[in-house]
């Protein structure tokens, strides 16, 4: 049975734990043992999801094998790593790739075009700004591998409509190659963990409990919150609104910045900054509102666990992403991106006038139930990895 099997080759960065890596890790325990053989390639082999890998998977990561060349001119490890995948895919002799995020498709994408290697790359953020941010040397260059990496896969997946409309403009590729698969997620461990007790510092009695989940890094819109939660805060000194209490759950490289605008405002005595959380469900679960102030998404997972907790979410009017999907369906509220003042006004009308925010909670959790299955999405992809692996 097990020479039957296909060999799928699923490809990341690393483990850590943001909305790709889990959607990697949910492939790695989803995909059925007697139809798969599921195998993982990695860059690093790190992250605080490392350890839920399933025992059964073998594993291989490029800088545990490599070092960094002693003449290192440019180019150079870009052209090693795609030598070393190609070299893997012939020895373990895979079927088929799966690959998400652009950094691996930089790899993958001349990796299976030298082993003649069927592949599946998925684009899970508008390119026109998560190229740009991600990259500041050599944009026109992998533009252009991008490009060919995305036009020659076997299989083309985004996302959501609107980072597909985005990706073909952006690369010039057919709006007809990319095939739309919403990002699952796990209701079932959703439900187990946030039923949980919350073991983080405690949370502060008759006060309000604000939520942001997501990476500190420019494009997550966090100082447009900070801002909005300061204004707030002065209408509660005004005896104009409630006391809240904000939880940044997430890290990244804007950390300290962040703390220090915190600290500039005078509202560091009632932000939280928890940094990253392997399972933030139980404390997602005693929240009173979801904000994400991004400045543009793809589709935050964090958005559709906060619909499966019945928490009611305020996000911004990104094109793609939760805007997106709150225009699509009425199931939040929609503010102006960066626009601290819109914000502040969102988040004292959740406090003021309860009503029509929690009136939405149970049609949001049915929305995720019906659209974002889990089952439902490995099942799409099983499918997908039956019809073009090298094997029948």
């Amino acid at each position: 049975m097990a020479s039957n099997r296909i060999r799928v080759l699923l490809c990341s960065s690393s483990m850590d734990g943001g909305g790709s890596e889990r959607q990697l890790l949910n492939l790695l325990n989803g995909l059925d043992r007697d139809r798969f053989e599921p195998v993982l390639y990695l860059l690093y082999e790190s992250g605080a999801l490392l350890d839920d890998v399933p025992d059964d998977i073998k594993r291989f990561a490029f800088w545990s094998e490599n070092s960094i060349p002693r003449w290192n001119w440019p180019g150079r490890i870009h052209s090693l790593q795609v030598q070393h995948l190609a070299k893997l895919l012939r020895r373990e002799q895979i079927d088929v790739v799966y690959d998400r995020l652009f950094h691996m498709t930089l790899i993958t994408g001349p990796a299976t075009e030298r082993t003649q290697t069927p592949r599946i790359s998925t684009i899970v953020s508008p390119p026109q700004f998560d190229l740009a941010r991600s990259e500041k040397r050599w944009i026109s260059m992998k533009k252009i591998a991008l490009r060919k990496a995305y036009s020659t896969a076997t299989a083309l997946l985004s996302v959501g409509a609107g980072t597909a409309d985005n990706a073909a403009k952006y690369y010039k590729i057919p709006r007809e190659a990319f095939q739309v698969m919403l990002s699952p997620i796990d209701i079932e461990r959703i439900d187990s963990e946030s039923s949980l007790e919350w073991t983080g510092p405690a949370l502060r009695q008759n006060r309000n409990q604000i939520i942001s989940i997501g990476r500190l890094s420019d494009e997550k819109g966090h100082r447009y919150l900070l801002q909005a939660f300061a204004k707030y805060m002065n209408a509660v000194k005004m005896d104009q609104a409630p006391a809240a209490d904000l939880h940044l759950v997430g890290d990244g490289v804007l950390r300290k910045e962040l703390q220090s605008l915190t600290a500039s405002l005078n509202i560091a005595d009632c932000v939280f900054f928890h940094g990253q959380v392997h399972s933030p469900f139980s404390l997602l679960k005693q929240c009173d509102l979801l904000v994400l102030p991004s400045l543009y998404e793809g589709m935050p997972n964090a958005l559709l666990e906060a619909m499966v907790c019945r928490v009611p979410v305020l996000a911004t009017n990104t094109a793609q992403g939760a805007g997106e999907l709150l225009r699509n369906h009425p199931l939040g509220k929609l503010v102006s991106k960066a626009n601290a003042v819109e914000m502040a006004d969102a988040i004292q009308d959740r406090f003021l006038r309860p009503g029509p925010w929690l009136e939405k909670i149970d049609a949001a959790r049915e929305y995720v139930e019906s659209h974002h299955c889990l089952q439902a999405w490995i099942d799409s992809i099983s499918q997908l990895l039956v019809r073009i692996a090298k094997k029948p």
